[in-house]
């Protein structure tokens, strides 16, 4: 296992870039909090509930994620300014300075759904033409009907080459360690239960 987190360092900071902007800290810090999620992942990973890769990418955003809340929560709290005399802590009322910061928490899914759409295309890369086109267009949001008028071929068709494709696209995620998707359409990796 030492041997699959020292191979992995490389992805820790990168993880740790894109989540660059967390209040308080600097990158050295948090690929450290990152490394730190890594060894903690490969000592919690069970190699039976799949691929190490995936869990130890997701463990280290969530990680990272929790981290940069916590922050965000500290500098709500505690306003450092600059020009006031020290020893002086102003206190913030304004309602829209104490919101979290949105655009961090849409790096991070940014970055999960760059790697989703990243595992995704690899899978859909090794699978058969004819399943790749019916699940982009029912990606797209097209009929079984529509489709099957793209392709000359009956509603039912279309209908069994989905449902094929769809138990393929099951199979190989799983064989990469995912186990479907979340609420907000991300791939989500086997977790230890």
């Amino acid at each position: 296992m030492d041997d699959e987190i020292a191979e992995l360092l490389p992805l820790a900071r990168h993880i740790a870039r894109s989540f660059s902007n967390i209040p308080g800290l600097d990158l050295p810090e948090i690929e450290i909090r990152a490394q730190e999620a890594l060894v903690a992942a490969g000592r919690q990973f069970d190699p039976t509930k799949g691929n190490f890769t995936a869990y130890a990418s997701q463990a280290i955003r969530n990680a990272l994620r929790s981290l940069y809340e916590r922050q965000v929560r500290h500098h709500q709290h505690h306003e450092y300014v600059l020009d006031q005399p020290a020893g002086m802590q102003s206190t913030r009322t304004d309602l829209a300075q104490n919101t979290p910061d949105q655009s961090q928490e849409s790096v991070g899914t940014k970055v999960s759904r760059a790697e989703s759409q990243a595992a995704l295309g690899r899978v859909m890369a090794k699978m058969p033409e004819r399943h790749r086109v019916v699940l982009t267009a029912i990606g797209q949001g097209h009929s079984y009907s529509e489709i099957g008028t793209q392709l000359g071929m009956t509603k039912q068709g279309v209908h069994k080459i989905a449902a094929a494709a769809m138990q393929s696209l099951r199979e190989h995620l799983e064989s990469l360690g995912f186990g479907g998707l979340d609420s907000v359409g991300l791939l989500k990796s086997f977790r230890k239960e």
